[in-house]
């Protein structure tokens, strides 16, 4: 998820975990421990380089019982340092812990969200992903920074860490009913296309952006790719919109384009492949079906074209909507239909 999301679990799970041996400082150094492993940002050298690393080796699951106890230690040499009455190796295990959890508690978060985790790297570069989630999500982050402002209220509290368990309870709770939310809205689609006599098909639902109840639905059959939008709030009938696929053959030439194997490996499967001609030119089109904002599966937030050019293979990844007011007009209507007040039937389910 976000980094802001990141770091407030992480000083929660600190907080339930070791204020009432450590006190406040550990809330704010499980923050950092929280949020550090995005820091694989920082090393990308090109835009395919970055959707290659990140959420790579310090995302997975080996790297937290590594880097964890190396950093508690060197917190707890600093605190030892610079309070030297505070030597003490039951508070070196207390930050050992509590170091160890709040950076194993990024990767876990991450997996909740499409863009997919590379937890077994790096004996694997497989990513995982559950789809539950969006990016970013208030709901479930808020309660994360009231639990931190509690924390430092109440710093002196005994049983401060109270606080850090029951928040962590609750947000768990919430993001196991985005779990719940994805899995039913992939059943009611699936029950709809089966309406439309739609048998044979692949499908899955994605979480979109800024709250769990709007879902996007990508249904796939061997010749086409589908997209259409459930709000699990108030489940009406799906509004299909569909595109045929390219035949996997017409891809030959690009295929083994350094750029094109990293997306489609970033992609965990969900393209959407055609190929089109532009003023002369064959242009090999890329969308990821987990990102959009409308049910066409060709427009989506990641996206490659390769054009072929007579001075060779142009990339483009620039979203044609990006730059444009478009997108706020887009992001207003997901709102408005994430909680609609009836269903509006479509003349058709499909278009």
């Amino acid at each position: 998820m976000d980094p802001f999301s990141q770091a407030a679990l992480g000083a929660v799970v600190a907080q339930a975990s070791a204020q009432h041996k450590l006190g406040f400082r550990v809330v704010v150094a499980g923050a950092f421990a929280g949020a550090m492993p995005d820091m694989d940002v920082f090393f990308a050298e090109d835009y395919f380089h970055s959707l290659q690393i990140h959420r790579g080796i310090t995302h997975s699951l080996f790297f937290a019982p590594v880097m964890g106890p190396l950093l508690g230690f060197l917190l707890y040499k600093y605190e030892c340092w610079q309070f030297s009455e505070l030597l003490d190796r039951v508070r070196l295990k207390y930050w050992l812990w509590a170091m160890f959890l709040a950076i194993l508690s990024h990767p876990l978060l991450d997996v909740l969200t499409p863009y997919g985790t590379q937890l077994l790297l790096p004996f694997s570069d497989k990513r995982f992903a559950l789809f539950a989630m969006p990016i970013i999500d208030p709901l479930y982050t808020l309660p994360l920074f009231v639990a931190v402002y509690l924390a430092w209220r109440y710093r002196y509290k005994a049983k401060i860490f109270l606080i850090g368990v029951t928040c962590l309870l609750v947000t768990t709770s919430y993001l196991i009913y985005g779990w719940y939310l994805g899995s039913t809205a992939k059943l009611e689609a699936k029950q709809q296309l089966a309406n439309l006599g739609i048998q044979e098909v692949v499908v899955e639902s994605f979480p979109t952006f800024l709250q769990v109840h709007y879902r996007r639905i990508v249904a796939r059959t061997p010749t086409a790719d589908w997209v259409g939008y459930i709000s699990m709030w108030r489940p009406c009938t799906i509004e299909w919109g569909r595109a045929e696929q390219s035949p996997l053959s017409a891809f030959n030439a690009v295929s083994d384009l350094r750029e094109v194997e990293i997306f489609e490996w970033f992609a965990m499967g969900w393209l959407h492949k055609t190929v089109a001609k532009e003023e002369g030119n064959t242009v090999y089109q890329y969308a990821d079906l987990r990102y959009g904002l409308v049910p066409d599966p060709k427009d989506s937030f990641f996206s490659l074209n390769v054009t072929d050019t007579n001075k060779g293979f142009e990339l483009n990844t620039q979203n044609p909507i990006s730059n444009s007011g478009e997108i706020d007009a887009r992001i207003d209507n997901l709102f408005q239909s994430a909680y609609p007040s009836t269903c509006e039937q479509p003349s058709v389910g499909l278009r």
